[in-house]
């Protein structure tokens, strides 16, 4: 190299190149053995024996930590840790995750935590740089560890046998070949004696089956493609090597020449092998005698061969190697049975849901090239949409039910929309509860668990049969149990009862009577224990505690709580007299709303009840009474207002009593109960959107369940089983 002269500046023109009269640019050429392959590498290739991505020259001019921040090979591995103390076992298994940061080449070992082990767990190895072996210099690279290896590590022997994706994408595009995962040790069948894996003896096998066959009888479909046939097929199975071959039988005078052979005789593997199976020489699992029988179908390679039938010999071995004594032949389909494919777009076959948008929109879009909105049910929705006051929309309160212990305070309203049959999950927020209310899931269809989504067709989802008090639901992984609904989903179900068996009082009845009759003196007995649990001045009538316990003693778990609910409203007793919290409370919060709009015209509202009145009878529909509360104006909401006509007392035609209301309004009886104005808030103006002011009431509907009375004489006499008491007599 020239020798700058220092007089001069330095600046452009008074310097000399320095590699004028050089000749030699090359680099000293080194052999090395890289992956036991002898290569032509450069000195500074020695030390990282990394094969290198990118030709000479065209590396990227980033640093390592930068080109492979928080890229980290991770493999699957175990090592055997001796044990002294036991006798039946000499060593455990211990399984671990190796994982390979790129970006300096350090190494971590961790143990996956497993509960009630009784063994340290966790990271065994911190991260760091390990050094190979009997070596001080070289450290352990990407090349030392790949499936099948085993590596050591400060003494202690792992051995690798999985990886996960990234990492044999990775080792793939560096040319390293990654074989196939290796089972892991625990999962090898040992015999009991020895504790080796059986050994596989082929020419024992040999001995024994020689010239032993098993003939089967099939056929294969191809008419589904253009111009195919059915193909009428015999299949031989060789015991002595595990090996199966097809022939084609064709029918006389079929104008078609069969081929030689419609498969050679070859092990027949059960799945079609990958290129890395082929081409590695790996052993792929082969259709043994275990997988055929009639009614089996094969995959030969893509071609679904269903088997027909056998002959003698085959049945016999099958007889006596596995017991199987039905050997009924199944039918062979012909051209009149096979039902021609329409080709229209609504039965054409569609692609699995990619997860984009709902089924529906999908389904549209894979119809045809202009996308179009989903068609729905519109019949449905005419019929089941909000007419005036009925708005076909079931309202359930839930709970969540996990193992948090924070959540079982959580308060939820399920509400199903009939008109389309979605649901919608909203939560009522408590203050200082740490949860917002609102909507907790949005109105959607939900699906059933455990069911497969990307699928043609539509998996099945929640319907209103599935709503009932006491169910669980579980919604996008969330289970809910139905604790109690309102009033108008009650009493929706009772009136369509042919339609939901829980509200179906017939078919509770019926389950009743036959429970009573197959018992030995169950009806006499059931009778007898609570003849002297009912009231003392009304022999009809019995408390619902006790009612309910004496059907839970005879029913067990036959029953659910909607219905015992069901039963509890079919035969109410004595409904006057009873003191609902839930009609003091809505009474409370009526008051306090009459007081803040100081509205005291009761003697007017009476007036316009009387003359609206023009039978005499004493009712008004529901309709005419909320018009004439709201054209006396009282200053309540329509959801108060709406909560209290549903308290009201009513006649069989759910006609309310409006002497009933001039009580419920009596301002010289105040309501027990005073809310403040945070329980105002927790009762009524919740969080948006939900306007259901009852919610918060239904979590007491046991408890008014309970306090009431069942009319117990109307339920034996229903129940009509006094022939049992003669017969047992």
């Amino acid at each position: 190299m020239a020798i700058r002269n220092p007089r001069l500046p330095l600046l452009p023109g008074y310097g000399s190149n320095p590699l004028i009269g050089k000749k030699n640019f090359g680099v000293r050429p080194v052999f090395t053995s890289i992956d036991k392959v002898n290569m032509l590498v450069d000195k500074t290739e020695t030390v990282n024996r990394v094969p290198s991505l990118y030709g000479r020259k065209q590396a990227p001019d980033l640093p390592t930590w930068i080109m492979y921040d928080k890229h980290i090979l991770r493999f699957q591995g175990f090592f055997q840790q001796t044990l002294q103390e036991m006798r039946s076992g000499a060593h455990v298994l211990r399984k671990v995750d190796i994982f390979f940061f790129l970006e300096d080449g350090t190494i971590k070992v961790m143990e996956p935590k497993t509960e009630n082990s009784g063994l340290l767990q966790g990271t065994m190895i911190s991260r760091q740089r390990i050094r190979l072996p009997h070596s001080y210099d070289l450290y352990y690279d990407v090349l030392d560890l790949n499936i099948g290896r085993e590596v050591t590590f400060f003494g202690k022997v792992f051995k690798i046998v999985n990886c996960d994706n990234f990492t044999r994408v990775f080792l793939n595009r560096l040319g390293i070949n990654v074989p196939d995962p290796i089972p892991w040790p625990d999962a090898v069948e040992r015999t009991p004696t020895t504790g080796k894996p059986p050994k596989h003896r082929p020419f024992k096998q040999f001995l024994d089956f020689d010239r032993q066959v098993l003939r089967f009888y099939g056929y294969w479909d191809d008419r589904d493609s253009e111009f195919g046939v059915i193909h009428f097929l015999e299949i031989h199975y060789f015991l002595a090597d595990d090996t199966i071959e097809i022939k084609e039988t064709m029918p006389p005078n079929s104008g078609v020449e069969a081929g030689p052979m419609f498969l050679k005789r070859m092990r027949l593997p059960r799945n079609v092998p990958s290129r890395v199976e082929m081409t590695g020489g790996l052993k792929v699992a082969s259709y043994s005698p275990a997988d055929l029988s009639i009614g089996a179908v094969l995959n030969v390679f893509g071609r679904n061969v269903v088997l027909t039938d056998c002959d003698t010999y085959t049945k016999e071995y099958y007889r006596i190697t596995y017991g199987f004594d039905a050997f009924t032949p199944l039918p062979i389909p012909t051209d009149e049975d096979k039902q021609r494919v329409s080709t229209s777009m609504a039965d054409r076959q569609l692609p699995p849901w990619n997860g984009y948008g709902s089924y529906d929109d999908s389904a549209e879009n894979c119809r045809t090239v202009e996308p179009k909105a989903p068609h729905k049910d519109f019949i449905k929705f005419l019929h089941k949409d909000r007419v005036g006051f009925d708005s076909h929309i079931l309202r359930f309160a839930a709970r969540l039910i996990n193992d948090e212990p924070v959540d079982k305070r959580r308060y939820f309203i399920i509400k199903y929309f009939l008109c389309d049959d979605t649901i919608g999950v909203f939560e009522l927020g408590e203050r200082n509860s740490g949860f917002k209310g609102g909507k907790f899931f949005r109105r959607d269809k939900m699906y059933l668990p455990d069911v497969e989504f990307f699928v043609p067709k539509e998996p099945p989802s929640y319907t209103d049969k599935d709503m009932w008090v006491g169910n669980e639901l579980v919604i996008n992984k969330h289970r809910f149990r139905l604790i109690a609904a309102d009033e108008y989903a009650l009493r929706y179900m009772e009136l369509n009862a042919e339609q939901y068996p829980m509200a179906n009082i017939a078919l509770i009845m019926d389950k009743i009577r036959r429970t009573l009759a197959s018992q030995e003196n169950g009806y006499k007995n059931f009778v007898a224990k609570y003849m002297e649990a009912v009231l003392p001045g009304k022999r009809e009538l019995m408390s619902v505690r006790c009612f309910k316990q004496a059907l839970k003693e005879v029913m067990c778990e036959k029953m659910t709580e909607h219905e015992f609910l069901t039963l509890i409203r079919y035969f109410r007793g004595d409904p006057g007299k009873e003191k609902s919290p839930r009609r003091e409370r809505i009474r409370s919060l009526v008051f306090t709303e009459l007081t803040r709009g100081l509205w005291d015209d009761r003697e007017r509202l009476r007036e316009g009840l009387l003359h609206a009145d023009e039978t005499g009878k004493g009712i008004l529909t529901v309709d005419k009474m909320r018009q004439l509360l709201r054209a006396h104006r009282l200053p309540i909401n329509p959801d108060l207002m709406d909560c209290m006509l549903q308290v009201l007392q009513k006649d069989e035609k759910c006609n309310i009593q409006y002497e009933d209301l001039m009580s419920f309004l009596d301002f010289q009886t105040r309501p027990v109960y005073n809310l403040s104005e945070c329980d105002y808030e927790k009762v009524v103006r919740h969080a948006p959107p939900l306007k259901d002011t009852e919610c918060k009431l239904w979590a007491e509907a046991e408890t008014v369940i309970q306090e009431g009375y069942v009319n117990w004489s109307g339920f034996l006499c229903q129940l009509n089983l006094e022939h049992l008491v003669k017969e047992q007599t």
